[in-house]
């Protein structure tokens, strides 16, 4: 056959059907086509580009961060940097006028301070304004006590009662954020002045504002922004954050909303939605006209407004006896040991104690989140007895990690913690102004739009990441706070500031605040309403008021170091690291207790006695006290003694208060809603990760390319003859057959399997280690969610659809590619669908896993899983082969669950070969007799492969599908096993009690796990069904037998002209098979045998009983060997059981 120009035409193949771009006319072998070629290259470079592009703007991205860090950094080191020497200038030249009148009253009283002067510049540049603040206090200061009255330094400042309450104010916030001690509201201490006095001043002269004033502050932000008009969140970095808090200008913005609240077409209420977090955001611009006329008024009112105090009854927790009992090497021990105290509401508590006392213990036992352990005691909340957990929809914990998402900034992380927490039917104005004040009381509106960030992108502060782990929490609008070392990490400013706005909250918001808090500094314990010490064992040594610890130790003859920490000094005494002072003790008289007693109480005297300075025993007590232990022994028992001493005025704040309304359970969101939310976070985040994104796509394509150029286009045929006799190919047995068919079909049986294999296995690992990390890189954050109350069903169903839309996309980019590659015989249809499949089924392991075991370890576990199940029982490695796979036994559903290849590989090479035209696989010589396509390439009995679906062997170039619904629905079953684990491991870093736990407390619970594990156990029986039923054949199924009797037929006019040679009918030739008459025909049994040709080992051994056909001497005319080829295949019928005779070896 000369074979057409884009055609590629198999050796013996009658027609051209085999479409081929790149062949020529009378081409030998398949060509690939240059056009393909050009089109992978452009690909790719695009590619290159968009990913060079992509990092670009990453680069640019991060450059932006970087210069907000570095403004950032610049406010902070203030006077360090030639930039803030600028701005002090500026600040101080504004400040000129008022500066110049406190000059001259000074000089009229008198006080000679020298702190105003000039120095002039050279020639062209300005005048320079200096200012000594020191030197106006020590002017002022007559008495040099180092505190200054307000009234006095008012003969100078010459302020109006108003500004002076403005200038005293801020002055006392400034003092009390920086940490500076100041002994009196109604005077200032000289550090206190010497720090803030300009920024003091600036507020105050700013406090009355002309309109021109105004409109100069107004276009002084449309500079520095280079904008047409002002928008809110420009006021917190503009020049009104010089003099006011992130609260104050919020609180401002407030004002200006209020002015056309009504109006919501005016500029000052113009919604948007960002186009990328999907978050509807209220970005509004203020008017200029607006902004000069309210600004003047709307800043009187935020610096004169008393601050808005929460009237609400609060959260109050009473616990009685609280012991928290876990389980050691099978032994139940306390760790938190008969404690009783109170957490009073809108007040600050703080859990102190050393190592090994039980302070997180304790935290988790009073938040609920003690797991694993048995909580004993009575907890009242308000005054009602109830569990914690009852009202768990108003606590909030903040863990010690900053678990937040880093891809998203300040804002977006707070707004969707919002939108996932808050009651049903809360709007998203609600949702903002909730964001608005929560970045304002924890001072974070100056950073609202950066990314949170982490190791690999730049962000906020570590301080400032703190306080975005503290205010996802209160987005859901917390009556009682618990926090597990929020200080931890923190120098010690960023400490502050963090404890700082959390005692704002208490006052501001009415939230109770509990918090472990190890060595706080003294400003920092200051902040605190109450303490709970610990010692070692969860015992209690101190529960009380934070200002009354130091007199209750002290009263145990305890002397406080000059110079530290007060904090410190209570976890060392808690510890029973250091001991009542001897001179002290020696003073008291000591008192002994009952000789009844099991454990003799160690006095203040016993202690100086067997304690020196350093902790060496000595002295007669040597033998009672020797080390630490006896120690907090005894300060246990001081502290009981003490409680129970306590009359009844001093006990009540210990007690049980009046009952008040408990806080309900709130209505939580929709699941739909939640998972509405949380689809449009994870494409945020996957948004912000597109340069990585695009780098996992590239990887995926170079490799899809390698491996398709590699392995060449499809092998369909050859064109030489195997050397094989005429004879061995219609009467081969099982021992020649595999060489046989070896040469026959080599293209199904090596190249074809390959190919699968290799691309499919590769496609897998890479897939599949890429859609993990979607769980396994966002797992803390998980974990937190849920136990925040989150609904995890959503979370994980989110997280489904997205893995499998990103893995798609990959998928169709990758089986595009490597289909113009390979350029298959069968349709491009194939490769799109068992890719999408394989695909499917990747992901759902994918998904499993992190569910299962530590993120840390689920690369590792989940690669070998692929590749070595991929390889080992994909059906084309030895020795699991498809005939072993559909062998029936345990290895057909150990490969179809355990194997991601199985099916794709299958597909792949069934496709393939089921669109050969007819005799493509053969190479045999031109005379020879072909089988027809029911007994070709795909005879299951051959090479295995579809022996569930006879079909599998009709012609079909659209493809061969059979394994894609088993695919999905393996995929199903496994994300549904998934979902079944995500609530069954994992539970205690969820903080939920086991599964068998929650079974024994609730039956309902139990009922829902059998229902669960019935729909498990349906969804493997039907994907089980699915890939071993055997499915009918849409035509008649020809076998060898059958095909004898066909060729028998067509050849039955020579067989007539043969006979017709003989005296034989046609009638007579079954009786050429009789058996000898003494043989017992009636005794033999059919024998089953495997049907196929006659064994040539009986035929090449004459049997005495048989008849001779024809005698060549008698008749020289008649051909033997056509005779004895027709006796060869009226045997073969015998021997396959067509013959209506008995059969066995013999015969």
């Amino acid at each position: 056959l000369n074979c057409p120009a884009g055609y590629f035409c198999p050796y013996k193949t009658a027609t051209p059907e085999i479409r081929c771009r790149g062949c020529g006319e009378g081409a030998t072998k398949p060509e690939r086509d240059v056009g393909i070629q050009i089109l992978i290259i452009l690909l790719l470079v695009v590619l290159i580009i968009v990913g060079a592009i992509a990092s670009i703007i990453y680069k640019r991205t991060k450059h932006l961060v970087t210069k907000q860090v570095e403004g950032l950094s610049y406010r902070l080191i203030g006077e360090n940097s030639a930039k803030a020497q600028k701005a002090k200038q500026k600040q101080l030249d504004k400040l000129r006028p008022k500066l110049a009148v406190i000059a001259k009253r000074l000089e009229d009283l008198d006080k000679e301070s020298g702190f105003l002067y000039k120095i002039n510049k050279e020639e062209g540049e300005d005048d320079k304004l200096e200012f000594d603040v020191r030197g106006i206090f020590d002017a002022l200061d007559t008495n040099n006590d180092g505190d200054l009255q307000y009234a006095e330094l008012n003969a100078v400042l010459g302020f109006d009662d108003e500004e002076l309450e403005v200038f005293c104010t801020s002055m006392n916030k400034a003092a009390d954020a920086k940490e500076i001690k100041h002994t009196k509201e109604d005077s200032v201490s000289r550090p206190v002045f010497v720090n803030n006095f300009l920024k003091a001043l600036e507020g105050t002269v700013n406090l009355k504002v002309t309109p021109a004033e105004a409109a100069e502050i107004y276009d002084t932000i449309l500079a520095e922004n280079q904008v047409k008009e002002v928008q809110e969140s420009m006021l917190y970095t503009s020049v009104l954050s010089n003099t006011l808090s992130d609260y104050e200008i919020m609180l401002l913005i407030k004002k200006f909303r209020q002015v056309n609240s009504v109006d919501e077409e005016s500029p000052l209420y113009n919604k948007q939605e960002s186009r990328r977090s999907g978050l509807q955001r209220r970005h509004t611009g203020i008017a200029r006209e607006i902004f000069v006329l309210h600004y003047p008024t709307f800043l009187m009112q935020v610096y004169t407004e008393k601050d808005v105090v929460d009237t609400s009854e609060g959260v109050d927790i009473c616990f009685k006896d609280l012991c928290l009992e876990v389980t050691v090497a099978k032994k139940q021990i306390n760790v938190v040991n008969n404690v009783t105290g109170r957490l009073r509401a809108k007040t600050m508590t703080a859990l102190m104690g050393g190592s090994g006392a039980g302070k997180t213990s304790l935290l988790n036992a009073l938040c609920g989140r003690a797991y694993y352990g048995n909580i004993i005691g009575d907890t009242y909340i308000n005054g009602t007895k109830k569990q914690i957990e009852e009202i768990k929809d108003v606590i909030g914990f903040v863990p010690q990690d900053d678990v937040v998402y880093a891809e998203l900034t300040v804002r977006e992380n707070l707004m969707f913690a919002g939108k996932l927490s808050l009651p049903r039917g809360t709007d998203m104005d609600e949702i903002e102004d909730l964001a608005d004040s929560t970045l304002a009381n924890l001072g974070l509106s100056r950073v609202a739009k950066s990314l949170v960030g982490d190791v690999k992108r730049r962000g906020v502060s570590g301080g400032e990441k703190k306080r975005v782990n503290i205010g996802l929490e209160l987005m859901s609008r917390p009556k009682c706070l618990f926090l597990d070392e929020p200080t931890s990490g923190l120098d010690s400013s960023s400490a502050l500031l963090v404890m700082s706005s959390l005692k704002n909250l208490v006052s501001s918001e009415g939230v109770t605040i509990v918090t472990v808090i190890h060595q706080p500094r003294k400003f920092i314990f200051d902040l605190f309403d109450a303490l709970v010490l610990l010692g070692v064992g969860g015992n209690t040594v101190y529960s009380g008021p934070a200002k009354g610890a130091y007199d209750y130790f002290v009263g145990l003859d305890y002397v406080l170091p000059p110079g530290e920490a007060l904090a410190d000094w209570l976890i060392d005494i808690s510890a029973g690291q250091i001991h009542p002072d001897p001179k002290v003790a020696a003073t008291k008289d000591q008192e002994k207790d009952d000789d009844d007693d099991q454990l003799m109480a160690i006095t203040p005297r016993m202690m100086t006695e067997a304690v020196g300075k350093k902790g060496v025993a000595m002295g007669k007590a040597k033998e009672a006290i020797t080390d630490a232990a006896m120690r907090r022994e005894w300060l246990y028992k001081e502290w009981q003694k003490y409680f129970d001493g306590l009359d009844n005025e001093q006990k009540s704040i210990y007690e049980v208060p009046a009952e008040t309304e408990v806080p309900g359970a709130k209505d939580k969101q929709r699941f739909f809603s939640q998972l509405w939310t949380q689809l449009r976070r994870i494409v945020l985040v996957s948004y912000r990760n597109l340069t990585a994104k695009l780098v996992d796509t590239i990887i995926l394509i170079v490799a899809a390319v390698i491996i398709s150029l590699v392995s060449g286009l499809p092998e369909i045929s050859r064109n030489d003859n195997p050397s094989i006799e005429f004879e061995t190919l219609v009467s081969f047995d099982q021992t020649s057959a595999p060489g046989i068919v070896a040469q026959l079909f080599k293209y199904a049986a090596t190249i074809q399997q390959t190919y699968p294999l290799q691309i499919g296995l590769i496609t897998a690992v890479l897939v599949g280690l890429q859609a993990s990390r979607i769980l396994t890189s966002k797992q803390l954050e998980f974990f937190r969610e849920t136990s925040s109350g989150y609904d995890s069903n959503a979370y994980l169903l989110a997280v489904n659809i997205m893995a499998t839309l990103e893995t798609s996309v990959q998928i169709v980019i990758v089986a595009l590619i490597a289909a113009m590659l390979r350029e298959p015989v069968a349709s491009w249809g194939v490769f799109f669908a068992h890719f999408l499949a394989m695909a499917w089924t990747v992901v759902s392991w994918s998904l499993l896993f992190p569910m299962v075991m530590p993120a840390e370890n689920v690369s590792t576990v989940l690669g070998a899983f692929f590749a070595f199940f991929g390889l080992l029982l994909s059906g084309a490695v030895p020795p699991i082969g498809f005939g072993k796979i559909y062998g029936g036994d345990i290895v057909e559903h150990l490969s179809a669950w355990l194997s991601v290849t199985r099916f794709f590989l299958e597909g792949m090479a069934a496709s393939e070969h089921r669109c050969l035209p007819e005799q493509s696989g053969w190479t045999v010589s031109e005379e020879s007799i072909n089988f027809d396509r029911a007994n070709t390439l795909m005879a299951y009995r051959r090479f295995s492969y579809a022996r569930h679906d006879p079909n599998a062997t009709l012609y079909d170039c659209g493809g061969w599908y059979w394994g894609i619904l088993p695919t999905i629905f393996i995929g199903i079953t496994v994300r549904y096993l998934g979902f079944l684990a995500m609530h069954g491991f994992n539970r205690g870093k969820q903080t939920k009690k086991p599964v068998f736990h929650e079974i024994r407390k609730d039956g309902k619970c139990g009922i829902l796990v059998v229902v669960l594990l019935l729909g498990l156990v349906g969804l493997v029986a039907l994907t089980t069904w699915l890939y071993t039923r055997d499915l009918e054949a849409d035509y008649e199924y020809v076998g060898i037998e059958k095909w004898v009797r066909t060729a028998l037929e067509q050849n039955l006019t020579e067989l007539r002209e043969t006979l017709n040679l003989t005296d034989w009918n046609i009638s007579d030739i079954p009786n050429l098979l009789e058996m000898n008459a003494d043989l017992d025909t009636a005794a033999l049994t059919r024998v089953t045998l495997p049907t196929g040709e006659f064994p040539d080992e009986f035929m090449n051994q004459p049997d005495p009983t048989l008849v001779p056909i024809v005698d060549p001497n008698v008749d020289p005319n008649v051909d033997p060997d056509l005779l004895n080829g027709t006796l060869r295949a009226l045997m073969s019928a015998a021997w396959n059981g067509t013959c209506e005779c008995p059969c066995s070896e013999q015969n």
